[in-house]
């Protein structure tokens, strides 16, 4: 027999960051369990969707034994958790092969699947290394995740593009009708490099990142990129092809530039989104010299209203300008937007609405306009 103790709280917190892409649905069996090795008072935690691959490490525990087994991910995790708070939990592996999860009086038997039959992303070459925050890193997610497409045929569209170019880190999304970029200056001399990762990796990444300057060190190949956090590797695969011209969509020239307080436009927004139509999620904005409209309406014929100021000093309309866009694309916008106000620019009535930062210049929104 085989066996191991580890205190509750210091075995929930990693099993938590790797159970959420374990499918409950798998195309093969071992990948709903996940991997636990045991080796020199150290222990990692692996789980793979074949897709992302997640491994967490626990270190200098007081163990004499090594070994490796699969097991139930989530009925692993579930079993941990319940038991009560500071508790210890004694993990023993049997000579039938099973495991023994108990603390005090309680106790569960659990089947296992061999470790040698679990999947795993094999050791891969890099061929670009950097680093970042986890603070950097969650920004540039954070600020275009969004955008991505949800299973749509262009592959390319369900992934947001990494690119390092010029010593600039960019991320940009889009899923034909809004795209959004942000970017960020690396403080080292990096060769040019863009791949496409896809949006169930970006989704978890993200949820693994705390808002703090701990490095993220970043590795990339053509196949491959992972993220190694503290005590946390994620690995993910790519997606393999061409993301579109992004520089290409983005005008040169706005005619019309508007300063508008943020907080007050989004909350106007959503005050109107009550009435508007749920299938089409339509609103028509009406810029006027002095003010901005907002109309939304319903196949009801219920109609909504509401009315902004803009600051005449930035105001450089000439005329009406009416656009009707997707109401929860500006939202989104805005939740990712921080500061007091926010920066409109438009063509005209048939071409996209840029929104940015009045103050910062890193992050650039484009939302096409759609007819209702």
């Amino acid at each position: 027999m085989k066996y191991i103790i580890i205190n509750r709280e210091q075995l929930i917190i990693p099993l938590k960051k790797i159970v959420s892409i374990i499918n409950n649905r798998p195309i093969i069996p071992i990948i709903s369990n996940i991997l636990v090795k045991v080796k020199n008072n150290n222990i990692c935690f692996k789980s793979t969707n074949l897709e992302i691959e997640i491994t967490t490490f626990l270190q200098n525990l007081q163990n004499k034994y090594n070994f490796s087994i699969t097991i139930s991910g989530k009925k692993f995790y579930d079993i941990c958790k319940s038991f009560p708070k500071n508790s210890n939990i004694n993990i023993l592996i049997n000579d039938h092969n099973q495991v023994i999860i108990s603390s005090n009086k309680c106790k569960f038997i659990m089947s296992t699947l061999p470790s040698t039959n679990f999947p795993i992303i094999e050791y891969w070459e890099s061929q670009l290394e950097f680093f970042l925050t986890n603070k950097i890193l969650k920004m540039l997610i954070d600020a275009t995740y969004f955008s991505i497409a949800n299973q749509d045929v262009r592959q390319y569209l369900n992934g947001a593009l990494f690119q390092i170019k010029n010593n600039t880190l960019y991320m940009v999304s889009t899923d034909g009708h809004r795209l959004s970029i942000c970017n960020i200056l690396i403080n080292e001399t990096i060769i040019n490099y863009s791949v496409i990762i896809p949006k169930r990796s970006i989704v978890e990444l993200l949820r693994l990142l705390d808002n703090n300057n701990d490095i993220v060190k970043i590795k990339i190949n053509n196949n491959n990129i992972s993220f190694n956090l503290k005590n946390l590797k994620f690995t993910s695969k790519l997606i393999e092809n061409s993301f579109p011209e992004y520089t290409k969509i983005v005008p040169q020239n706005f005619y019309k530039i508007i300063k508008i307080n943020r907080i007050l436009l989004k909350n106007s927004l959503i005050r109107i989104s009550i009435l508007v139509n749920k299938k089409i999620k339509g609103v028509t904005l009406l810029f006027n010299k002095k003010y901005l409209k907002i109309l939304g309406s319903n196949i009801d014929n219920e109609q909504a209203e509401d009315i902004l100021n803009i600051e005449e000093k930035f105001n450089d309309i000439k005329h009406d300008i009416e656009i009707s866009l997707n109401i929860e694309y500006l939202i989104d916008v805005l939740n990712t937007l921080k500061n007091k106000y926010i920066k409109i620019s438009l063509i005209d009535s048939i071409s996209s609405i840029k929104i940015e930062d009045f103050i910062e210049n890193n992050k650039i929104y484009l939302i096409m306009p759609m007819r209702i």
